[in-house]
């Protein structure tokens, strides 16, 4: 099952973006659950350059599991994490192919 993970960057954002070891620990672990991982990718602002959050789509059996690979990257356990939706998401057409 898919799930879309949305998440807004917290007020410390860019302090916590601007930390290179948290940022690379964060990279470690989102390719640890590559396996998982459907797309990802960071959301920011008009300009194209400002990070404002992220976006994940992973593979888990519940929201309950979607929202525990969530809480264990070392982003979210150093609060980079505002505000956090979680939906189960319907592919119909993805890579530009439909499902």
């Amino acid at each position: 099952m898919a799930w879309l993970i949305l998440s807004e960057d917290g007020p410390d954002g860019p302090r916590l973006r601007a930390d290179a070891e948290l940022m690379a620990a964060h990279w470690a672990y989102e390719l640890s659950i590559q396996d998982r991982i459907l797309a990802a990718g960071s959301l920011r602002s008009d300009d194209g350059e400002t990070k404002t959050g992220s976006l994940l789509i992973v593979d888990a059996s519940s929201r309950k599991e979607a929202m525990a690979l969530i809480s264990a990257d070392p982003a979210t356990k150093a609060g980079l994490r505002g505000r956090v939706t979680i939906r189960y998401w319907n592919p119909a057409i993805l890579n530009r192919a439909e499902v």
